[in-house]
């Protein structure tokens, strides 16, 4: 028989926490656009004075997830309620001591059980381009690569269980991040649309919104981007 799905807490708003660290920030508002126009809770976002100390340190040059998540959680535990679901946006790699992976995109904190919905992710490896050779659409790959991040989050900390296909595959790589698709599979959408999570019909974003209507480049242009990307990292 098919398993029954878990109760699942559909978020009553979505709040992006920009860490004061994180200084490249033109791929925000693409990112809001894109969510708002299939989450049901509105998207806002907040700047955050919110140092991160060696404390919290994994590895000489990552941060362990976990810890920057608790001091996140405790930081913003009188912002909002107990559906606000809150994703701290930081510059810096990420490690998770309990995986055996060599850095994490984001990670995230909470189901329907816990008073707390929370995610971290770091753009450390999907901001695409540098500032002195950019391309028109830099802020748009990353805005993409941000998108599916934090959907996927999302929809995990609800409590949904996914067969884990689709935009909510799990990427273990930047090439992967890039091939996974931006969209849901039928009965996933069909399901979380039911649970008040997504909306039946995907909005028209308004005029400021323009940018965040496309959700994906060519794949070839982003190829290109990366490949470009991870050239230029090794000439530094």
């Amino acid at each position: 028989m098919a398993q029954e799905q878990p109760r699942v807490a559909a978020p009553a708003e979505v709040v992006l926490y920009i860490q004061s660290d994180l200084k490249r920030t033109d791929f925000v508002h693409p990112l809001v656009c894109a969510l708002q126009r299939v989450l049901v809770a509105p998207v806002s976002v907040q700047a955050l004075d919110f140092p991160l100390g060696p404390e919290l340190r994994a590895t000489p040059t990552q941060f362990e997830v976990a810890k920057v998540a608790d001091r996140f959680i405790e930081r913003t535990a009188g912002e909002g309620n107990a559906r606000s679901f809150k994703y701290l946006l930081v510059p810096f790699d990420l490690k998770v001591e309990a995986w055996n992976w060599r850095y994490a995109f984001s990670t995230s904190f909470g189901d329907a059980t816990t008073s707390y919905h929370v995610g971290v992710v770091s753009t450390a490896r999907i901001v695409a381009g540098n500032w002195w050779l950019p391309s028109p659409w830099d802020h748009e790959i990353t805005a993409t690569r941000a998108y599916k991040l934090i959907l996927k989050s999302i929809v995990q900390t609800t409590g949904y269980r996914s067969k884990g296909a689709c935009i909510l595959t799990t990427s273990l790589s930047l090439e992967e991040l890039d091939r996974k698709s931006s969209e849901f599979c039928p009965d996933d959408r069909a399901a979380l649309v039911a649970a008040g999570i997504l909306k039946e019909k995907e909005e028209q974003n308004d005029p400021g919104c323009t940018t965040g209507g496309r959700r994906s480049l060519p794949a070839l242009l982003v190829t290109a981007r990366r490949m470009l990307d991870d050239w230029l990292a090794t000439l530094r």
